[in-house]
């Protein structure tokens, strides 16, 4: 009836010139759960980009609806004054141009390929004019940018209340030195 082996079941003997490396199985292991998490994460990801950009054209959509409709009848009742010989206020023709472009703008969004070229869009921002996207130093995910990109947002920009029409009032209410202190010094 043999001898047992010190070995459990399943593993295989190794031979004198190899040797066993216990810590190359829980690096492969950890390898594996942090592919099965990044891939799990990306999938989460997509899925919710693509449930926003639906919901986005959803939102389209139903605007075109209501504000489709109303367009439509404005433009039907001014069409009938102006057919039936009644006079009609050339300022009616502002809201049926205006009114027109936006609803084709709400429409390609709706319907068109609009997504796609902001997307692409998005796309080039992200490749060339990166350093437009650095937030403000005291944001958390400010240490993730380099002093470069930095410098390149930061370093040509002037501040808002240096500029005309702000220069003249805005930062004369706060002392040199940023700091509000009261008359006595305290």
């Amino acid at each position: 009836m043999g001898a047992r082996s010190s070995k459990p079941r399943g593993t295989k003997s190794t031979s004198g010139d190899q040797k066993c490396d216990p810590g190359s199985e829980v690096r492969s292991f950890g390898a594996k759960v942090k592919a099965a998490v990044d891939e799990e994460l990306g999938r989460r990801m997509m899925i919710q980009r693509e449930v926003q950009m639906a919901v986005n054209i959803a939102k389209a959509r139903d605007t075109i609806q209501i504000f489709g409709t109303a367009w439509t009848v404005f433009v039907g009742g001014v069409a009938s004054a102006k057919i039936a010989g009644r006079k009609v206020p050339p300022v009616a023709a502002v809201p049926v141009v205006v009114g027109g472009l936006v609803l084709g703008n709400i429409a390609d969004l709706a319907y068109g390929n609009k997504l796609a070229r902001v997307s692409k869009e998005a796309e080039h921002i992200l490749d060339n004019e990166r350093a437009r996207l650095v937030p403000l130093k005291q944001a958390p995910v400010a240490r993730f940018y380099s002093s470069e990109e930095k410098a390149q947002m930061f370093d040509p920009a002037t501040s808002a209340g240096l500029l005309f029409p702000s220069s003249l009032f805005s930062r004369s209410f706060v002392p040199e030195g940023g700091e509000v202190t009261s008359e006595d010094g305290r």
